[in-house]
């Protein structure tokens, strides 16, 4: 990520010393400047990208909730991914914007799925085993979604609803329970084998 941070140091150098223009780009210099990324690593033409979507990303992800931090971070990550796969971006299937803000999304979502994976309360017994093994912990990886799905679907009824309800709705543990009119110890617990068999699934042990 070194590189990436030289990087966007460098085109925000570069945006700073193009004048401003007030109606925007068009749709077909934003391909262009997408297309000189992708074939002569243009820097330039990236630091008009940057100027240009790094501000609108940053507001869409403080109106999806994220704070001012985490916008800011995703804002420069998404950017950070233009330059790596612009030669990706195909004009006959997509706008750039409607590109560029796919990429966004998929990145804030990728980063809520990793934090309610980290955010699962384990149980006093869980903690303790985990304890026994903390050096042979790994992070787990966000498997990309159709992965993912897969696995949640193959684990049993009951611990499957509560992954969803946790994982995919963004439901509370509290919330859960209303849901499924169980208790929140219950919902604790589901929650704690569902996920064990998950990490032992995507090669954790």
């Amino acid at each position: 990520m070194h590189r990436g941070v030289a990087m966007m140091q460098a085109v925000k150098t570069v945006d700073s010393t193009t004048p401003a223009n007030i109606s925007g780009p068009s749709t077909e210099q934003l391909v262009d400047w997408l297309k000189a990324v992708a074939e002569r690593r243009d820097r330039e033409a990236f630091g008009h990208l940057y100027g240009h979507f790094a501000p609108r990303v940053k507001s869409y992800m403080t109106r999806q909730g994220a704070d001012a931090a985490m916008a800011d971070d995703l804002a420069q990550e998404t950017l950070v991914q233009i330059w790596r796969k612009a030669e990706q971006y195909d004009p006959d299937k997509a706008a750039p914007a409607a590109w560029i803000f796919r990429v966004a999304r998929n990145l804030q979502i990728d980063k809520y799925r990793r934090r309610k994976l980290h955010e699962v309360e384990l149980t006093e017994e869980a903690d303790r085993v985990e304890s026994a093994a903390e050096n042979h912990e790994r992070s787990i990886e966000q498997p990309d979604a159709d992965k993912l799905r897969k696995l949640v679907s193959e684990l049993p009824g009951e611990q499957m609803d509560v992954v969803r309800l946790s994982f995919f709705e963004g439901l509370s543990h509290a919330e859960i329970g209303e849901h499924l009119s169980i208790p929140l110890g219950t919902v604790k617990s589901r929650l704690r084998l569902a996920f064990g068999k998950l990490r032992t699934a995507m090669g954790e042990r």
